[in-house]
């Protein structure tokens, strides 16, 4: 009798993920399981061309389709490559994050819909209902929510509604309540054809507090708990001495190193001695206003510091999770207890990627995919929630 394998029994739920980044709603979403269910990409798309070069080095078996979604070539193109790959014209899910500049708090002074970036949601809307998957997930930041008084996510809910998502409704999560060492928010607006709802995921981690009111919760990951495995960067150096893991392992760095041989893309920017300098003089939790003006306006530099934002030399609490990873190079983000910035790695275990994840491009652009990238952990919780309900409906369906 022939060996039945587990790869032979999994029923693949078929996924097309729109602006995809460099992965990390894939991932998630791929690595989520319910029975014999699980989720596969057949097809990606982003404008960005080292996140798509830094998407095809980790998902060999995605066609990945490079250029702009508002363009409809790029439709045509995308659905072409769904034809091809599943032999329909349809798939089971759609998932993918509309660029957010317009919607985050950061953008003040943009957030509203005359935002041209805005307008690519409705772009995902179009490709939802050319696709007809069973479900999606538009995952965004929470500036959403409160865009235009709450306005905008009653519009998309509804809109998703006429295309026959009867369920539609919003998910706000905190990427640190499910594992990630990471407080960062995101709202997934989530939709099916069936009228059951979609259950938000139940938080797995909590603050001391959360845990007094709910024993079962774990502690939050604390920023050194997810990266005091990695070697040290010296000051003024760019990269560490040694890719090799230090001796300290606990759950979460044992779940990142899982697949890893070694410690890649360890690397920060070059910094000049200035930097070095104001770095130094900026304690734990701290940032810009901790550097003496002196310092901070050598040549005529930063005249408007007062105007600066908080994250700007922000130094990291090593004990709680890190604040939200945005571009940690522009924004001088500070490591907890060394003099230097951020490193690539150090941000993509704070993002939970793994550790064999391989991010592709110059410094510059591996910074910016990262910083842009939804949490792997966040995203397999809601994937998780997803796949549990197209389960339920696909057992009621052959009943």
């Amino acid at each position: 009798m022939k060996e039945v394998t587990e790869q032979s029994m999994t029923d693949y739920l078929n996924v097309v993920d729109l602006f995809s980044g460099p992965g990390g709603l894939s991932r998630g979403f791929e690595d989520a399981k319910n029975h014999n269910f699980k989720f596969k990409t057949v097809v990606a798309n982003d404008i960005n061309k080292y996140a798509g070069e830094t998407y095809k080095e980790n998902h060999k078996g995605t066609e990945f389709i490079l250029g702009s979604i508002s363009e409809e070539e790029t439709k045509k193109k995308i659905i072409s490559a769904v034809k091809k790959s599943t032999g329909k014209s349809t798939v089971d899910l759609v998932i993918g994050g509309p660029p957010c500049k317009g919607f985050s708090f950061a953008n003040k002074m943009t957030r509203d819909m005359d935002n041209p970036m805005n307008h690519l949601m409705f772009h995902y809307l179009e490709m939802v209902k050319r696709l007809n998957p069973s479900a999606f997930v538009m995952e965004n930041v929470p500036g959403i929510i409160a865009m235009e008084k709450g306005n905008v996510i009653k519009g998309l809910i509804e809109k998703f509604k006429e295309l026959g998502y009867k369920n539609t409704d919003y998910m706000f999560l905190n990427a640190a309540d499910y594992g990630a060492p990471q407080f960062r928010k995101r709202a997934f607006v989530v939709g099916s054809k069936s009228k059951i709802p979609i259950e938000t995921p139940k938080q797995t981690h909590g603050s001391a507090e959360d845990l007094k009111k709910d024993p079962s919760l774990l502690p939050h990951v604390t920023l050194i708990d997810a990266i005091d495995d990695l070697p040290a960067i010296r000051t003024g150096s760019t990269t560490s001495r040694s890719d090799e893991y230090l001796e300290k392992l606990n759950p979460f760095q044992m779940q990142m190193r899982k697949k890893s041989s070694g410690v890649k893309d360890h690397v920060i920017t070059k910094n000049s001695p200035l930097i070095i300098e104001r770095i130094k003089t900026v304690p734990p939790g701290g940032n810009w206003e901790d550097i003496p003006r002196k310092l901070m306006q050598v040549d005529g530099k930063y005249k408007k510091i007062e105007q600066a934002h908080s994250m700007i030399y922000k130094r990291l609490l090593k004990n709680e999770p890190a604040i939200t990873i945005t571009n940690f190079r522009k924004g001088m983000m500070i490591h907890p207890t060394q003099n230097r910035l951020f490193s690539v790695r150090e941000a993509a275990r704070v993002q939970t990627f793994p550790d064999d994840y391989v991010f592709k491009g110059g410094l510059s652009a591996k910074q910016q995919q990262v910083a842009d990238a939804v949490p792997v952990m966040l995203a397999k919780k809601v994937s998780e929630s997803v796949l549990k309900h197209l389960h339920q409906e696909i057992k009621i369906a052959s009943v």
